[in-house]
């Protein structure tokens, strides 16, 4: 299977998604930065002191979060370039913004159009530090299809992707906001066929190029992280993306 693996940015007029052609990728799977009131992570400072009392220290991501612009730019590349269907991972509270991106780039007759949100469970979810209320458990992502898209393998099938947040431990710590391999594996099976090309804007530490490189789909990505590019390269340059189809899926048969 090949590879692409662009350093620079997405949105670049020049070198970016601008770059190619209409309906040249057959999905794009990605999981763009978060709005900026997602761009906080909270950990336990302390221990519980007298009284009970946490302290709580925000440490902010080291990547910036995503603008309305850049937001509407996103969208328009990617219902240019992608032929059949689009998952996008987003925050709960930003699926009518990016379902509004979408929809305004849906002028023209058989666009990418809304079809359903999907869900990420997470087990292992981290608790909410401060007490007041639940944490949220899952993430959310928007798929969009074209109405001459062929059905996807998953067909009319239901969904719930309940993956813990931990990868499988070889590789700690790869990127602030990494999805799980087996959940990406799930979802590159589930909404691409073989031999298809993914298209991932936003690649960060390589998790989707891997999963579709190990199921042999062809790759195509954009991170402008000099270091995450390099973690997203050795990645798929390695062991880890030889085509591996066999490896057992939770909802029976390859994953």
């Amino acid at each position: 299977m090949t590879w692409t693996l662009h350093h620079g940015d997405c949105l670049d007029p020049v070198t970016g998604l601008a770059s190619l052609a209409d309906r040249s990728v057959d999905v794009t799977i990605s999981d763009p930065p978060y709005e900026v009131e997602a761009h906080t992570q909270q950990r336990r400072h302390k221990a519980c002191g007298v009284g009970g009392v946490v302290d709580i220290v925000e440490f902010p991501l080291n990547f910036d979060a995503i603008t309305g612009e850049q937001r509407d730019k996103s969208a328009e590349h990617v219902s240019r370039v992608t032929r059949h269907r689009a998952i996008v991972f987003c925050q709960v509270e930003a699926i009518a913004a990016w379902r509004s991106s979408f929809a305004a780039c849906a002028s023209k007759r058989d666009a990418l159009e809304y079809r359903r949100t999907l869900v990420w469970v997470k087990p292992d979810a981290m608790p909410s530090l401060h007490g007041r209320y639940p944490g949220q458990a899952f993430e959310a992502m928007i798929l969009l299809q074209r109405p001459s898209a062929p059905a996807c393998p998953l067909g009319g099938k239901a969904r719930i992707y309940e993956f813990m947040r931990a990868n499988d431990g070889r590789l700690p710590n790869l990127h602030p906001t990494t999805k799980p391999l087996p959940l990406m594996r799930q979802i590159v099976e589930d909404f691409t066929d073989e031999n298809d090309t993914i298209l991932d804007p936003f690649a960060g530490s390589g998790t989707t190029g891997v999963a579709a490189i190990q199921l042999g789909r062809h790759f195509i990505g954009w991170e402008r992280d000099a270091n995450y590019h390099a973690i997203a390269t050795r990645r798929l340059r390695g062991d880890e993306a030889k085509p591996n189809p066999a490896q057992p899926s939770l909802f029976g048969g390859a994953a």
